[in-house]
C-alpha cells in the first residue's frame, strides 16, 4: 500500500533539510521550561546530525515534527512497512512542538516495532492529525500480531524503545504511560483500541484559545 499523497499539503515532495535554523527559534521555549543551556546546545547538535541523514518526504509545518515523522518513515520503509501520513502542524497551534514530538516519537516507534513482527505484506502504519474546535486528535493505527503485554497495574501495554533520536524527545525513555501523561497536561486523554489485528492509539490535546 503506497504512502498517501495530498497535493494541497504537498506530502510527497522532498523539502530542504535546512531545518536547524527553524529549530533554533524554539530554543527560548526550552530554556523557559527549565532546561540548561548546555543541554539545549547538545540537543541542537544531535538534531543537526539527524537532519543531515534524512530524505524529507513529508512536510508538516514544524521542524521538530518533520524530523521525527521523516525519521520514522525512513525506518518503516526499510522494513517494507506501508506508511501513510496526514499531519499538519500550524503556526497557530499552542501545543508545544516538543510535547508533540514526545507523542509522535513514541507512538510511531511502537507501531514500527509491532509491524516488524509481521510478514511484510501485513505491515501498515497510519498517522493522522484531526482538528475539532480547539482540540487536536493525534491518531496512530498499525497492524500487529494481536499479542499485548500489559504493564503491572497500568492500563497501557508495555513498550521497548530503540529510537535513534535525541534523548530529549524521548523524555528519558518515555513510553505509552508518559504519552498519556503529556495528554493529561493538556486536559486531554489517551485512548487505546486493539482488535482484529489492528492497534490504534488516539491522543486528544486541548489547545489554548487565542
Amino acid at each position: 500500500m503506497p504512502c498517501s499523497t495530498k497535493k494541497r499539503m504537498n506530502w510527497s515532495t522532498p523539502r530542504s533539510t535546512n531545518v536547524p535554523v527553524a529549530v533554533r527559534v524554539t530554543v527560548p521555549g526550552i530554556i523557559r521550561a527549565g532546561e540548561k543551556y548546555g543541554e539545549v546546545e547538545r540537543y541542537i547538535d544531535k538534531l543537526d546530525e539527524t537532519v543531515q541523514e534524512l530524505d524529507y518526504k513529508f512536510s508538516t509545518g514544524n521542524a521538530v515534527t518533520d524530523v521525527i515523522i521523516n525519521d520514522k518513515y525512513r525506518r518503516a520503509a526499510k522494513s517494507g512497512t506501508a506508511f501513510r501520513v496526514k499531519f499538519e502542524y500550524r503556526e497557530t497551534d499552542t501545543i508545544s512542538a516538543f510535547d508533540m514530538g514526545i507523542i509522535l516519537n513514541n507512538l510511531l516507534e511502537n507501531a514500527i516495532e509491532a509491524c516488524e513482527k509481521l510478514e511484510q505484506e501485513k505491515r501498515r502504519i497510519s498517522l493522522t492529525l484531526k482538528r475539532k474546535n480547539h482540540f487536536l486528535l493525534v491518531e496512530v493505527e498499525n497492524s500487529f500480531d494481536g499479542k499485548l503485554e500489559w504493564q503491572d497495574g497500568e492500563a497501557v501495554p508495555a513498550t521497548v524503545k530503540h529510537s535513534s533520536l535525541p534523548e530529549i524527545l524521548m523524555e528519558h525513555g518515555v513510553g505509552l504511560k508518559n504519552v498519556r501523561d503529556v495528554a493529561e497536561r493538556y486536559l486531554g486523554y489517551m485512548d487505546i483500541k486493539a482488535g482484529r489485528g489492528v492497534f490504534k492509539v488516539t491522543v486528544m490535546l486541548q489547545q489554548k484559545e487565542i
